[in-house]
């Protein structure tokens, strides 16, 4: 593989990351891509918020006619300041377009504090308390010109309304996250991935939510998958940040991201994986991703994605990959990409390659393994047929300045 980096966004302030994602192509048969762009920045506000958190002040779409060169801003940017810390919020809104009838959807989560706010932490290890998240989605049918009404996801069916919106589901009671990544099966269904967060004690779990055009093309009815549960002495947070890939017999493979015992050290942080036979409604019982031998693969709790590359047909784990155990969230270097045999849950381990890890120069003293290279954009070219990936290089110089700037890397498979 060759692959190449630039720098894509700089920070336009101090104490400000760059995040680029959620991009598709806006036409079947065209090379303009749309993308968000979010700044993150940290705060360490009052009583009830003490402990250390993360917040979006600045959430912007942009458009590309020339395939990811230059830049346009598409409308007003959505800006989210510290001071609003206790509203209702939104996540980066990603984008899918579906080839068929043209239609782009653009799918956002809204978020905020449960009503009972003596639980000060964003989540809990124990599944007990969190943010409680809704997930909403538009449609545009001129390739995002303008975008149809602000929707909610609700489960079809008796039961279901704005309140109870999915199967344990209750607004500002529990949550639900869309996950970003989103297949299109052949019978024409939209699954796109979610994690919901119960606080029953259930730790995260993954799924999907289905989506079927209405007759007008201009609205989805939305159904659940089952949901997708890694007990306790597994992993400590369950599973979240599934990572899917269609396979040519309409299974679906799901990458899933757990943690160790962070205390105990009983048991590490690693990928498990799982795979649906009926499209995605049911799932096979969670196993840890491994090499051919049969060895784990030993990453953090961290994103990771699969990918198809159009040139080889072959799919590829893009994550973090060490050389031995850890028990959290870290550290989330080197960042790899490696061949996938999603049938077998496993990686080839020859074809492990480094895409980018940290560097003795400029690294600062006693940050050690916080330094991070994870939670990024990931789309094919249409042109040159590489994989791209966007995130930032987070922090640029230390955490407590925590500026980082958005690189671009450019993966070619051969």
């Amino acid at each position: 593989m060759r692959i190449t980096k630039e720098l894509y966004i700089a920070a336009p302030r101090p104490g400000v990351a760059v995040y680029a994602a959620g991009q598709s192509y806006t036409r079947a048969d065209e090379d303009e891509l749309i993308e968000t762009v979010g700044l993150e920045a940290r705060h360490t506000g009052p009583k009830p918020f003490p402990m250390m958190g993360y917040y979006w002040p600045e959430i912007s779409a942009r458009i590309s006619a020339d395939n990811g060169q230059t830049w346009q801003l598409l409308g007003e940017p959505i800006l989210q300041p510290m001071n609003h810390i206790e509203g209702e919020r939104i996540h980066l809104p990603h984008y899918y377009l579906d080839p068929r009838n043209q239609r782009l959807i653009r799918f956002f989560i809204s978020y905020q504090n449960r009503a009972d706010l003596s639980h000060p932490e964003w989540y809990s290890d124990a599944g007990t308390h969190g943010h409680t998240r809704r997930i909403f989605y538009q449609v545009s049918s001129d390739h995002a010109r303008s975008w149809g009404p602000v929707r909610q996801v609700i489960c079809a069916g008796a039961g279901y309304d704005a309140e109870h919106w999915g199967p344990g589901l209750f607004f500002k009671k529990s949550g639900g996250i869309y996950g970003g990544p989103v297949l299109q099966l052949a019978d024409g269904a939209i699954l796109a991935t979610i994690v919901v967060q119960l606080f029953d004690g259930t730790f995260y779990q993954s799924g999907f939510i289905r989506g079927r055009w209405t007759s007008a093309a201009d609205d989805l009815t939305w159904t659940f998958s089952d949901y997708i549960n890694v007990p306790p002495g597994q992993s400590s947070q369950g599973c979240c940040e599934p990572a899917p890939a269609l396979l040519d017999d309409g299974r679906i493979f799901v990458s899933l991201r757990c943690c160790g015992d962070k205390k105990g050290k009983t048991y590490p942080s690693l990928k498990f994986w799982t795979i649906s036979a009926d499209g995605g409604c049911t799932f096979s019982k969670p196993a840890p991703l491994t090499y051919e031998d049969g060895r784990p693969v030993w990453s953090p709790s961290s994103l990771a994605a699969v990918i198809r590359s159009s040139v080889d047909r072959r799919y590829y784990w893009i994550g973090n990959i060490l050389d031995a155990p850890t028990y959290g969230s870290g550290p989330r270097y080197p960042l790899c990409i490696a061949e996938l045999h999603p049938e077998q849950g496993r990686i080839v381990r020859k074809t492990v390659t480094v895409i980018d890890t940290v560097s003795a120069d400029g690294e600062e003293p006693g940050m050690g393994h916080r330094r991070r290279y994870t939670n990024f954009g990931i789309y094919e070219d249409r042109r040159s047929r590489e994989i791209v990936l966007t995130l930032p290089e987070q922090p640029r110089t230390s955490w407590e300045d925590f500026t980082a700037d958005c690189y671009r890397y450019r993966i070619t498979v051969s």
